[in-house]
Formats: C-alpha cells, sequence, structure tokens
C-alpha cells in the first residue's frame, strides 16, 4: 500500500464550506412531522423529478405508501410496476425449478429495485448513484419497520384479502418510515447491523447500569435507557437475545414521534426478529427536560404490568439525577458525536465550565481515555466509523463541518456502500480503498470488526492505523457491555 492517499496533480483540496449547523444531523433525521409533496400525484411532472422513491404496494397494484405525494394519486404507477413484475414472473421465471423475481432494472439514470416480501412488493427508484446492494438493503428496513408496526399478521389478511385496503392500519405512522428511510441514507445505520452507544466514562455507564439491573421485573425482555438515538446502557432477560435491528425499529418509533417522548407511553412494537406474528409492549418515559428516556420491553400487556415497571422506571430516573451521573449524562450528549480533530487536539476532555450550584469539589469523569500525542492525524479525518459484529454495536464519528450539507453527508456513506459492494466476495479479512478527486474512502473487514474511513487525499495512511488503536484505547468508553437480569 502506498504511505499516503496521493492527490491528483493538478488537483487542490477545497473544501465547501457547510451548508447545515454543526452537529449529528439528528435533526434531520427525525425532523417535525409532516408529508412531503402531499398534492403531487404521479400524473404531475414535478413528482417524477424526486431523485429517490420508495413505494410499497400488494401484490395486486393496491398502493400502501409512497415517500413522496398521495398514495391515492400513484395508483396508476403501483398498478404498472404490479402488472410488470407479473409479466417478468411469467416471462422468464413460469418454467424454472428455483423461486426466482425481478429483482433490479435500469431507465437512463434511473434504478428500479424490487423487493418481494410475500404480497408485498417494496421498490425503490433511484438516479442518486445508489447501489443495487444498499437499495435492497434499504427495503429490507422499510419492510421491518411496516412489520414492527403492524406484525406479519398483515401478511397473511392480504394473502385472504386481495383488496384489503391497509393504509387505515398505517394511518398515522407514514412519519416513522420517512425517518427510517432518511437514517438509512444519512448515517451508518444501514452499513452496520448494529446500533450506536453513547460514549460515556465507565463509571457513569456502570451507575447506569446498576440502576437498570435493580428494575427486575417478571415478562420483561429487554431494559435500556436512550440518549436520543444513542443507547446509554442496557439490561437484558438473561433467556432474550437482543437484535440490533429489533432495537433499531424501536428507537426508530419513538424519535419520530413526539407524543412518545411526553409523559409516560405504553405502545405495541412487534420485535420482528423475537416473534413477528405477535406484539410485545414498550413502556417509554423521558427524563423531563431531557433527551434521556426509559425502555422496557413487556411480553405483558396488562395494567398491572405497566403499573409495576412504571414505579421501576421512576426509580432508575431517581438514580440518573444522582450529581456526577446526571453532569456526566448531559456532558456525553453534548459531545456526540465524537469530534476526532478535538480528540487530535487533546482539548475533547478539557473540564467544561462548572454550572450554578455544581459542587466544585465533585469529582470529574472524563468522557474518553486519557490521548496519546501521536494521534495528530486524526485531525484530518473527514469521517471515522468502527463496527463490532460480536457486539452489534457501531462508533461513528462526527463529520467534518465542511461536510454537513445533507448531499455531502449522503456521499460519503452511499462511497462506503459502494467500498462494501466490491468487497462482497472478497476473502475476510479484506481491505479496500476507492478514491475520488478530492477524497478517499477506505473499509477495512476482519472476523471481528468492521473499519470505515473518509479522508482528504494526501493524507498519510499511518491515519488507518491511529484511528484503529484509538478505538482499541477507548473500547470500554465507546461501546456497552450488556448484562443479564
Amino acid at each position: 500500500m502506498l504511505d499516503c492517499f496521493s492527490r491528483p496533480a493538478g488537483v487542490n483540496l477545497r473544501l465547501l464550506p457547510s451548508l447545515a449547523p454543526p452537529g449529528d444531523g439528528c435533526h434531520r433525521i427525525w425532523r417535525r412531522s409532516h408529508k412531503k409533496c402531499r398534492d403531487q400525484t404521479d400524473e404531475v411532472k414535478e413528482w417524477y423529478s424526486h431523485k429517490r422513491h420508495v413505494l410499497v404496494f400488494t401484490y395486486s397494484g393496491k398502493p400502501v405508501y409512497s415517500r413522496y405525494g398521495e398514495e391515492d394519486g400513484l395508483s396508476g404507477t403501483t398498478g404498472a410496476l404490479s402488472a410488470i413484475v407479473s409479466k417478468m414472473a411469467k416471462f422468464f421465471f413460469c418454467d424454472s425449478t428455483t423461486t426466482d423475481c425481478l429483482r433490479y432494472m435500469t431507465a437512463g439514470e434511473h434504478v428500479f429495485t424490487f423487493l418481494e416480501r410475500g404480497p408485498l412488493w417494496l421498490v425503490c427508484i433511484s438516479c442518486s448513484g445508489d447501489l443495487y446492494g444498499d437499495m435492497v438493503c434499504l427495503l429490507e428496513r422499510v419492510h421491518m419497520q411496516i412489520i414492527t408496526i403492524l406484525t406479519a399478521g398483515i401478511e397473511r389478511t392480504l394473502v385472504s384479502r386481495p383488496n384489503y385496503d391497509m393504509r387505515g392500519l398505517l394511518g398515522g405512522t407514514e412519519q416513522v418510515v420517512n425517518s427510517m428511510i432518511r437514517w438509512c441514507v444519512q448515517d451508518m445505520f444501514l452499513q452496520c447491523e448494529g446500533f450506536e452507544a453513547l460514549p460515556l466514562a465507565p463509571s457513569v455507564r456502570n451507575a447506569a447500569t446498576e440502576a437498570l439491573k435493580s428494575a427486575r421485573l417478571p415478562n420483561v425482555l429487554f431494559a435500556f435507557l436512550m440518549a436520543g438515538h444513542r443507547v446509554l446502557s442496557a439490561v437484558s432477560n438473561r433467556q432474550y437475545r437482543l437484535n440490533a435491528l429489533d432495537l433499531g425499529m424501536v428507537i426508530n418509533i419513538i424519535m419520530s414521534s413526539a407524543s412518545l417522548r411526553t409523559g409516560e407511553s405504553w405502545t405495541p412494537v412487534c420485535m420482528s426478529q423475537y416473534n413477528d406474528k405477535g406484539f410485545a409492549y414498550a413502556y417509554i418515559s423521558f427524563l423531563e427536560g431531557s433527551d434521556v428516556g426509559v425502555v422496557f420491553l413487556s411480553t405483558a400487556s396488562d395494567g398491572e404490568q405497566f403499573y409495576a415497571i412504571s414505579q421501576q422506571a421512576a426509580m432508575v430516573k431517581d438514580a440518573l439525577k444522582q450529581p456526577g451521573c446526571a453532569e456526566g449524562i448531559e456532558e456525553a450528549i453534548s459531545k456526540s458525536p465524537i469530534d476526532l480533530a478535538s480528540v487530535s487536539r487533546g482539548t475533547l476532555n478539557a473540564p467544561a465550565e462548572s454550572s450554578p450550584g455544581t459542587r466544585a469539589s465533585m469529582p470529574r469523569r472524563s468522557l474518553l481515555a486519557p490521548g496519546n500525542p501521536q494521534w495528530q492525524l486524526l485531525e484530518g479525518v473527514i469521517h471515522a466509523a468502527y463496527y463490532v459484529p460480536a457486539l452489534q454495536q457501531y462508533f461513528s464519528s462526527q463529520i467534518a463541518e465542511a461536510y454537513q450539507s445533507r448531499r455531502r453527508v449522503k456521499m460519503l456513506f452511499r462511497n462506503y456502500g459502494r467500498c462494501r459492494q466490491l468487497l462482497r466476495n472478497a476473502k475476510v479479512p479484506c481491505q479496500i480503498c476507492v478514491a475520488t478527486d478530492h477524497e478517499c474512502f477506505y473499509v477495512s473487514m476482519a472476523a471481528d470488526y468492521q473499519l470505515f474511513l473518509s479522508v482528504p487525499r494526501g493524507i498519510s495512511t499511518g491515519v488507518i492505523a491511529q484511528f484503529y488503536h484509538w478505538v482499541r484505547s477507548q473500547e470500554s468508553h465507546i461501546f456497552l457491555q450488556i448484562p443479564t437480569w
């Protein structure tokens, strides 16, 4: 490998100014509920100008969901797509001994990707340069989100009643699916089958975990503390194995609904990887004036279970309000995602100004482990991520300010997908670097980790080792262990 990511001759690196305020992009993913372009139909040219459509319809052509426009005005398009997949099946697969179906087709710059799930067809139409593999994964997440809301029982209903209109059951939840699509294309969530833990001092996380462990109740599968979309702490029933995608679906439902973050909520959710035929029940309660929420997932739905969980959740929240714990969590939220440039300069762990009423003698818990002065190359990183399959968790750094526009954020994660696509048949361990005019995208895949890195061209390849060793030195701060009851 070359010792630097070379810059082509005659090309000067110029970073465009940010078009969005600094931050982790949550405000763009889980924004205020609204239906985009509600009045558009497939009879107006504006509807065709969108760069990424997502459509869901039944095999009889009945529309279920559309990212843009109103479903009633898209029956012509869904009917045509349904006819296409039906004709393709008759032409090419009628005599085949193996079951197959139309997967994708291209028309100019547009790629039509199809995913069949029982009586439902999901279609993504993109002219954004999306890869087929990423589009299929996106459709799988959309389908999983629908099942989380309705259970797989809706598929049996559609088989027995092909003309059944399931939009009434999905009514009011379109925003949840919209948020899932944005989460997939503007975050690492599509590239990793995992969840993102909140970087936190181990002593603070241990205090939060002990509070959850003390809330042991029958019929509870899983309990976790969330800080925004990140998981602060979690405890699992020893008879239940967490699936990170199930957890992601629940987090997206909570983040997409302001009402679920107010007061105490008790809502049904289908954990499709655990049992896609029935509901579990999520107890949700947030600390007042905070982004920290307490969530319990229960198999029992009666009022006594709700009351018992409510009492335990109140004690957990009291523990989180204790001096030291509350301040540590607040600091972690304010500094997430981690800015690797601050890590390089050694300023991330700098103490914040004391707020009025804070005891000056209170021992301070560092957000991260002590730094290393040899990590100076991290200052040039555009974005970096690290995924641990065994933990089902990933770390994702803050995106460099010059790349925080929506267009550039999508470009970063799309290029990670391109790297993974090129490695799909490679023997692990493997690595690849894809270069554009101004950036280099590096992905390394091993049995126990996956590393993603975006850097400007011209930076030394030593940044790869520096980021890897930095992650290993911070594992107890940026990943969490999930104990059992």
